[in-house]
């Protein structure tokens, strides 16, 4: 096992309730948990750079993520004072939170790299016979970068 997830691996004995206040939301730490290990896969296929597999894992993150949003929601909505959650629970969130975060980083990083590159390999400002100030390229065939507005 990773030394990353040890910390999380005991927060919840069988049975147990997240919460303070003694109601069992196990189905929250379940889901979060599970989220949390959806994101350490994320991590692992970013580094590997593995589009299939990252198009695979990411309708589960999606799927979790929702899910994990909407138990909150409805216990927060059953009443005040519903939703009192453990520290561990608090922790939990935090540690997702900020492996979301770095993967986030990761991906802007290496679009960047790449979006750098291309810009190198295709300047703007010259045509295929090296003319300066022929129109602009044809994008390249195949996957492009396109950023929305």
């Amino acid at each position: 096992m990773e030394p990353a997830a040890l910390p999380f691996q005991n927060l919840i004995q069988p049975g147990a309730p997240p919460c303070e206040n003694g109601r069992p939301d196990s189905d929250f730490l379940a889901t979060a948990r599970e989220l949390l290990e959806a994101l350490r896969a994320e991590e692992i296929i970013l580094k590997k750079f593995s589009a299939p597999e990252l198009l695979a894992l990411l309708p589960k993150k999606e799927y979790l993520v929702n899910e994990l949003g909407w138990q909150l929601r409805s216990a927060k909505e059953a009443g005040p004072g519903s939703l009192t959650v453990s520290d561990s629970f608090k922790t939990l969130l935090a540690e997702i939170s900020r492996l979301n975060a770095a993967n986030e980083v990761f991906i802007k990083r290496s679009l960047s790299y790449w979006r750098d590159l291309q810009s190198i390999l295709l300047p703007a400002g010259y045509s295929r016979a090296g003319r300066e100030g022929a129109s602009s390229l044809r994008p390249p065939s195949g996957i492009t970068f396109q950023r929305e507005v």
